[in-house]
């Protein structure tokens, strides 16, 4: 690095300071000491800061730590760790706390360095045991991953998420396997709690998914949506609402003019559509690529607009109803200063955040040179993956009432319309079909599209070792498959009555 940039760097680092903005400043520094630059200079430094704003204490405490993480300030965590190292290694919740702080640092070899030594200090732990086979799934050490679930399905039997997540990964020959008599004995077992006769019932459908036994199959799924549907409750009017409000807002004039106020640079790619339509899939090809980071489903745009919502009734963000210049522009800012935090230094960062179609307008408002990629499946197969799939947390209440499924993806695909009217080509529609029969040629449209250029990694996307925490986690760690297309067909006596209303 030449002195000038050295210059920047620590220019940098003291307008964070000025701001507050501490983990900023130290992220500067740890990115210059892993570069190998001044890295004596720096740690000495970061120690100052750590000490100056009273993260560092005489009494270090895992609680403490902790709270550090929890506060999503990661690389002071990560140094508040290494400062009292020898105190926490010894301690196997903070060395899990320390694998958790790497691996949303995306340093991922040292995450799991952490996360051995805490189940080698606690073999028997089983919430260790559970986030590191987590953990194993989202980087795609699937044995590993079998391995530990096994364990935790013998010590914990009524773990029903853990029996969930062990169906999602191992490989089933027969309705005979010891683990499906396991999971059917547990749901005839009395007082069963509702959320362990969900993630059973989920477990289930999808084993006999896969042994193709849809008869069976079809029975669990069905309870297992009648069951997380009741405890969820969807509001589709309240969506149609904000489509339309959005609709009526942001006009084509009404985005030209609001990008005039933002500076042009190199923007995110926007991965997006409906849940379970092939958007990881896209993801993963594109992250394989050396110019880019995947940088999975980011939740910045709904911060944002939760962050700033109104004060009454439906409480919708100013920014929907007035996208004016100060609106646009604090958007533009307070998304970008989310993506300092992340952990990468690739020149192009992916968003792969499904629900983002709804945000189309205000995505090219503040970044009109973002590139767009939808994404286009059966719309059937589409709404019966949804239909089978255990989200983990409440966004998609939709989900688990093939009625609601139906309503919000003809409200998706009219929304997605009106985009197309104002956007054109600037939104990549890429049909997830043309994609699986076609691979190389549909991939590097995809490119193009982004303006990259080609690299021979892509062919081999699936072996890429990145952390992929959605869904569809183990499906982007294979080939290219073609046994989900028209899926839907052997489930056709169930939800065809539901599908004809799909526009």
């Amino acid at each position: 690095m030449s002195k000038k940039n050295k210059q920047n760097q620590l220019l940098n680092i003291d307008k964070f300071l000025s701001e507050g903005k501490i983990e900023l400043a130290i992220k500067i520094a740890d990115d210059n000491i892993k570069n190998k630059i001044s890295p004596i200079k720096f740690l000495k430094f970061i120690k100052k800061i750590l000490i100056k704003n009273q993260i560092i204490d005489k009494n270090p405490s895992v609680l403490k730590l902790e709270n550090i993480f929890n506060e999503q300030k990661f690389a002071c965590a990560k140094y508040y760790f290494q400062m009292h190292a020898k105190i926490f290694f010894k301690n196997p919740k903070a060395l899990l706390i320390a694998g958790k702080v790497h691996s949303e640092l995306n340093e991922l070899n040292e995450a799991l360095k952490y996360f051995k030594e805490a189940l080698r200090l606690e073999p028997d732990n089983l919430k260790i045991r559970k986030y590191i086979a987590n953990f194993y799934i989202s980087i795609g050490n699937i044995e590993d991953a079998i391995e530990n679930f096994n364990y935790l399905a013998e010590k914990d039997p009524f773990d029903g998420e853990n029996h969930r997540l062990l169906s999602r990964t191992k490989r089933y020959t027969s309705e005979d396997d010891s683990h499906i008599k396991q999971m059917e004995k547990l749901l005839t077992t009395p007082n069963i709690t509702l959320e362990q006769k969900i993630n059973l019932s989920f477990g289930l459908g999808n084993v006999y998914e896969t042994l193709k036994l849809y008869e069976k199959s079809s029975k669990y799924y069905k309870v297992g949506n009648f069951e997380q549907n009741k405890r969820l409750d969807f509001d589709f009017n309240k969506e149609k609402h904000i489509a339309e409000q959005i609709n009526k807002t942001y006009s084509r004039d009404v985005i030209k003019k609001n990008q005039s106020f933002v500076e042009r640079v190199k923007e995110p790619i926007f991965i997006l559509g409906m849940p379970r339509s092939g958007t990881s899939l896209v993801e993963q090809i594109l992250s394989t690529h050396k110019d880019v980071f995947g940088g999975g489903e980011l939740s910045f745009i709904e911060d944002y607009l939760l962050k700033n919502r109104g004060s009454i009734g439906l409480r919708m963000p100013e920014i929907l109803s007035n996208p004016n210049k100060e609106n646009i522009k604090n958007f533009h800012n307070f998304y970008y200063e989310k993506i300092k935090y992340l952990n990468f230094n690739a020149n192009y960062i992916t968003d792969k955040m499904p629900g983002n179609f709804k945000w189309i307008g205000l995505i090219k408002s503040a970044f009109p040179n973002s590139k767009i990629i939808h994404l286009i499946r059966d719309k059937r197969d589409t709404c019966f993956s949804i239909y089978k799939s255990y989200f983990a947390n409440d966004t998609c209440s939709y989900s688990y009432d093939p009625k609601n499924i139906v309503n919000f993806y003809n409200l998706y695909s009219r929304i997605m319309k009106s985009w197309k009217n104002i956007f054109g080509d600037e939104i990549y529609d890429c049909k997830y079909e043309k994609l699986v029969d076609n691979f190389e040629i549909e991939a590097k449209k995809i490119l193009n599209h982004c303006q990259l250029d080609w690299d021979d990694e892509i062919l081999s996307f699936f072996k890429n070792k990145r952390r992929v925490i959605t869904v569809s986690t183990v499906q982007v760690r294979e080939n290219i498959y073609k046994s989900s297309i028209n899926s839907w067909l052997n489930y056709k006596i169930d939800l065809e009555k539901y599908f004809k209303k799909l526009v």
